[in-house]
């Protein structure tokens, strides 16, 4: 479940001339770049964050043969696996919110993303048979998934994709390093994945996000705390007449297709904001209201209306 790019800008300037330029961290990691802001006198080292990402990059990559979570999806059926303590967390959690959002966010959906051309063994050039999805869809849940202390079992020949998720828990990984190096004020984005932490120059970090119908973007504060953004509007495409977006429906099997063009959601740890956002854009605005609702989180969608753009907040101001 990949998703792909809105279009977080980030307003960093803060007004005068004379308050302090953030010192940046740039570099690349789980298949996109990153990048560090920090204000104040102690500095991080970037060797630090860069072995940390290696290490989360080591268990959850789908692309690398020898991950852990590579492993555990060539792993035979109705076998007990030994896992780590940070993947038996993000299976537990995953498994959490697939129960939470009625099926809506589904990691174990590996081998459709794969069938599509999305995950990993790369794109294709014409889309899949109408058998063949349904065949990969037999084998794809994270229900199918059995979880216990320090082990996990499949009960279908699964593949896990833990992609919409683990990046954020990667963010949330780097600000617990940067606030243990003593680091009070700073920003974390990895391929669009926020967290902010403190102030900019005594004012709150701001990121905007981009609107499809090309109006100005929407200013949200963060306060201590992550934003994640997927959207449909630069990345699309057409089947049997109909748009489809490259985040999937796992209750059909499909590339999602629904009214939101763009979810974002702000939330205490990347790890859900990224796994809420995933969720809310493939369900659709109605569904994703409901849930905003009942787990009380902060949302903003946008959605086509009759051609036009609805901007739907819940519990912003």
């Amino acid at each position: 479940m990949r998703k792909y790019g809105l279009i977080l800008i980030l307003f960093l300037l803060g007004g005068c001339l004379e308050k302090e330029n953030p010192d940046v961290i740039n570099g690349e990691s789980m298949g996109t770049r990153y990048s560090v802001n920090v204000l104040g006198d102690k500095r991080v080292s970037q060797e630090l964050i860069d072995n940390r990402l290696v290490e989360i990059n080591d268990i959850f990559s789908t692309w690398q043969e020898d991950s852990e979570l590579s492993k555990l999806n060539r792993a035979s059926v109705g076998s007990w696996v030994s896992v780590s303590g940070e993947l038996h967390k993000i299976l537990k959690t995953s498994k959490e919110l697939y129960h939470q959002t009625e099926g809506y966010f589904d990691p174990g959906i590996g081998r459709l993303i794969d069938l599509w051309g999305f995950g990993a063994k790369g794109g294709r050039t014409e889309v899949p048979q109408r058998e063949e999805i349904s065949n990969a869809f037999a084998q794809s849940s994270i229900q199918y998934l059995m979880i216990e202390p320090g082990r996990v079992k499949k009960t279908k020949d699964i593949h896990i994709n833990l992609s919409a998720i683990a990046k954020g828990y990667a963010v949330d990984e780097i600000a617990r390093l940067i606030k243990e190096s003593g680091v009070t004020n700073f920003l974390v984005e990895i391929g669009g994945e926020v967290f902010a932490s403190g102030t900019n120059n005594g004012d709150y970090w701001v990121v905007g996000v981009e609107r499809p119908d090309n109006k100005a973007p929407i200013g949200l504060e963060l306060v201590d705390a992550s934003i994640a953004t997927s959207g449909n509007y630069r990345n699309f495409f057409i089947w049997e007449g109909a748009k489809y977006i490259h985040i999937f429906d796992p209750t059909t099997g499909l590339p999602a297709n629904n009214d939101l063009t763009s979810v974002s959601v702000i939330h205490p740890q990347s790890a859900m904001s990224d796994a809420y956002a995933t969720a809310m854009m493939a369900m659709g605005s109605s569904r994703a209201i409901e849930l905003a609702k009942k787990m009380k989180l902060s949302v903003l969608l946008m959605a086509i209306k009759e051609d036009n753009v609805e901007i739907i907040k819940i519990n912003l101001p």
